[in-house]
């Protein structure tokens, strides 16, 4: 059942291969927190805490693994007892892509030689508990951090590409004092809150089960955990100039949602996509094409 469990979450990032053993495992995940649920709420509730803090690992080998044999810098940062690694392309003005939950840096490979070649510096990171960083559970508060800590190890950060629910940290990371020049969204959620509800009804959860794990997070983050991580409620502070990419045929965050992002958000413009879904986001040469253009090239480059 936990293995199930844990399955369901990784597809909320990242879609399984085949389709058909994706809704047989759905099905059996609902099925067997109903029958727990029967037993004890209480203990389906925590059995849910416990695996909404445990990631899944993005399966390796990726098709841009090469790039980290090859990456111009390998360094380590420690967060906690744990180690996070952290590659660099290229000379110039940073861009820091953040991965989502259950990713990880190297989604970004179709990013690195484009933006290396219009003169940027190119830094991906892998956070707690995903890709070949060390740990087994995290959270977006973590998350925050480490995008802090690996922004203090570069110097000055002009650009951010982020995914998914590294949107909500790099939000999180820019209301905690980071300030980077220019920050590309793709498929940002609206909050952690609108996340857990449509966990919530993907599971089939009773009130009682997700109410068990909702309340458990405000006693582990505080009750303020929610307007922490609202990036509808952080997006009207944002400074800098900025880019939303939303696909109208996502079916993890809605596009609705994320549009409310936009609206929010001063400095930022839209691109609406189709047929790329959650994932084919990450190396859409027209969202390339669109971030590459709002970036132009640095001073000094022909």
């Amino acid at each position: 059942m936990t293995s199930q469990l844990n399955a369901h979450f990784e597809n909320f990032q990242r879609p399984p291969a085949r389709q058909p053993a994706r809704h047989v495992g759905l099905s059996a995940t609902r099925l067997a927190l109903q029958l727990y649920a029967r037993v004890s709420p209480e203990k389906a509730g925590r059995l849910v805490h416990h695996m909404a803090l445990k990631p899944s690992r993005l399966p390796m080998p990726s098709r841009y693994e090469y790039l980290l044999d090859c990456a111009d810098s390998h360094t380590q940062l420690h967060h906690g007892s744990n180690t996070i690694p952290v590659y660099s392309w290229g000379q110039g003005p940073v861009v820091l892509g953040v991965h989502g939950w259950a990713g990880a840096g190297i989604q970004y490979g179709a990013w690195v030689s484009p933006l290396v070649e219009s003169g940027y510096r190119v830094v991906l990171f892998d956070a707690p508990a995903h890709g070949r960083a060390q740990g087994d559970s995290t959270n977006l508060f973590d998350m925050a951090e480490v995008i802090l800590k690996v922004a203090a190890s570069v110097g000055q950060v002009h650009g951010i590409l982020a995914h998914s629910m590294g949107c909500i940290a790099v939000a999180r990371a820019i209301a905690d004092g980071l300030q980077p020049s220019y920050l590309a969204m793709l498929a940002p959620p609206v909050s952690l809150s609108a996340v857990m509800r449509g966990l919530g009804r993907q599971l089939g959860l009773s009130p009682q089960v997700l109410g068990v794990h909702l309340r458990l997070m405000e006693e582990r983050f505080g009750r303020s955990v929610w307007e922490q991580l609202d990036l509808e409620a952080l997006s009207p502070s944002f400074t800098q100039r900025g880019l939303i990419v939303i696909d109208d045929d996502d079916n993890s965050i809605s596009p609705q949602e994320s549009e409310g992002i936009y609206h929010n958000w001063e400095n930022a413009t839209l691109l609406r996509t189709q047929g790329l879904g959650h994932h084919r986001l990450l190396w859409s040469p027209m969202v390339m094409e669109t971030v590459l253009r709002d970036l132009g090239q640095p001073a000094g480059i022909l």
